[in-house]
């Protein structure tokens, strides 16, 4: 049996616990102390947060780095070795043995990539079947390749691939739904209620065709919710499990703009070239000390005429009038503006409660203009009483990633771990592997820089269709070349590995 690290800390290590302390043998842990407080992606407030910062406090696991945990990862026959005989060495009063302390420092080894399931978005949930990695089930898991899709209302059908990830033993089937998210079933398009797509052995990849109804409504871009579930055969559910579909209305919208989408890609233009809103940032992370937060609104893929957006946060476990001030309004983009910025307020404390996370909302764009992906996004708080918060490291969100060819791209995630004081920059380039550029992909390189605050990026990169029956190619990407006092963290490299 294979543990990740939190199913293993809060599942596997009490129940060791209870039986050394029946056993005769107590064990004092410090309480109050969060894994959330020490390191960067364990998610406050997670089912594992408590365990993690009393193991970590305990000395018995220990981080990739000092901000980074790697929660979703797995561990080894050795690496558990290594974490009971600290917790024995623990409860005994024994020094741990400098080779095997020095050698396991962190929860998981290096060679840990290749089979590490990936990291969640902070969208998902964190069922064990949703998060787990593609690569550990010899049935595979199944996923879409992205969490996104968009088609003009023009466009009578979109086919979406299915990818059987990390294994193709046997046969096995999984239900796929489609249902109304702001567009109307029946009228916007059909909806499913629930369809089988059946895999044979060996097969890794199946696709099925979603309806698209058009109308002469003006009513904005409108969304559709499409799910795997139940999975047979042994294989599991991968990441991402669930996808939004964006009908691109052709009929310019009223003057009133109303639109109920919260995610549309940004490499999507508005039908009349007012352009797409989003925010500068996947994702944001700001110390409890900064009093204020600034945050950026871009306008890309267009800036004819003036069109308008409203802002507004919305409480998660940040508090508004203990954490921060909830504020809102409305930003107003004149003819060839491309950016604005509003603020909120930040409050400090003294106290050590770890990490906590508000929300940012775009929503009714004017004139024409349409929600870009990110229009939502999660702000966390840093607790300076219990981190440093410096220019931050670098890091893809996974180890690998998996595309089919008929996707056309594959979107990677880059983030900022332990700090986003300073304007920072990295680089990144691709380089083959069995992939070959120009035939299975577009060779990309550049610099992704992040302003402060910003603690999340994406980047994309062309897939090619080719005729050949090639499945399983892949190439890689590496960040490189960090700025502003920011460093690299592990994964610096990921693979992409291309399905037919």
């Amino acid at each position: 049996m294979r543990f990740s690290l939190h199913t293993f800390v809060s599942v596997a290590l009490p129940s060791l616990l209870a039986g050394i302390i029946l056993g005769g043998v107590g064990i004092g842990l410090a309480a109050g102390v969060l894994g959330s407080s020490v390191f960067s992606d364990v998610p406050e407030g997670s089912f594992y947060d408590e365990a993690v910062g009393e193991m970590y406090s305990a000395g018995v696991i220990k981080g990739y780095t000092s901000t980074r945990f790697g929660p979703n990862d797995y561990v080894t026959r050795g690496q558990v070795a290594v974490m009971m005989q600290r917790l024995r060495d623990d409860l005994t009063g024994n020094t741990v043995s400098s080779s095997s302390s020095s050698r396991s420092s962190s929860t998981s080894s290096s060679s840990s990539s290749s089979s590490s399931s990936s990291s969640s978005s902070t969208s998902s949930s964190s069922s064990s079947s949703s998060s787990s990695s593609t690569s550990s089930n010899v049935h595979g898991a199944f996923r879409f390749s992205n969490t996104t899709f968009n088609i003009p209302e023009t466009v009578s059908s979109i086919t979406l691939s299915v990818t059987r990830a990390g294994g193709s033993a046997g046969s096995a089937t999984v239900t796929y739904v489609v249902k109304a998210g702001t567009a109307a079933a029946g009228d916007d398009f059909v909806a499913v209620a629930g369809s089988q797509l059946a895999f044979a052995d060996g097969v890794t990849s199946k696709t099925f065709t979603i309806q698209i109804k058009d109308d002469t409504l003006a009513e904005g871009t409108e969304t559709v919710l499409v799910e795997l579930k139940s999975p047979t055969g042994d294989a599991s559910l991968g990441s991402p499990s669930t996808a939004t579909l964006n009908i691109l209305d052709n009929e310019a919208p009223s003057s009133t703009g109303s639109s109920s989408s919260t995610a549309q890609s940004s490499s999507t233009s508005s039908v009349n070239g007012a352009g797409t809103l989003g925010f500068s940032a996947a994702a944001y992370e700001v110390s409890e000390d900064i009093a204020t937060a600034t945050f950026t609104v871009v306008r890309s893929n267009g800036s004819s005429g003036q069109v308008e957006v409203n802002y507004a946060t919305a409480e998660k476990t940040a508090k508004n009038g203990t954490d921060f001030n909830s504020t809102s309004g409305k930003l107003t983009f004149a003819a060839g503006e491309v950016s604005k910025t509003f603020t909120v307020m930040i409050l400090d404390d003294t106290l050590v409660d770890g990490k906590k996370t508000f929300t940012l909302t775009l929503s009714a764009p004017t004139g024409g203009a349409v929600l870009a992906t990110p229009a939502l996004v999660n702000v966390a708080v840093g607790d300076n009483e219990a981190a440093t918060f410096g220019s931050g490291s670098f890091a893809f969100s996974r180890a690998s990633y998996q595309v089919t060819e008929a996707e056309g791209a594959i979107l990677l995630t880059v983030n900022r771990f332990g700090g986003t004081k300073n304007t920072v920059s990295v680089a990144y380039a691709t380089t083959n592997g069995s992939a070959i550029s120009t035939q299975d992909y577009t060779t990309s390189n550049g610099t992704i820089t992040f302003a402060p605050g910003e603690s999340s990026k994406t980047l994309s990169i062309p897939i090619l269709r080719d005729s050949f029956s090639d499945s399983g190619e892949y190439f890689t990407v590496t960040l490189s070349s960090p700025t502003g006092g920011a460093t690299l963290d592990s994964p610096s490299v990921t693979s992409i590995t291309i399905y037919d």
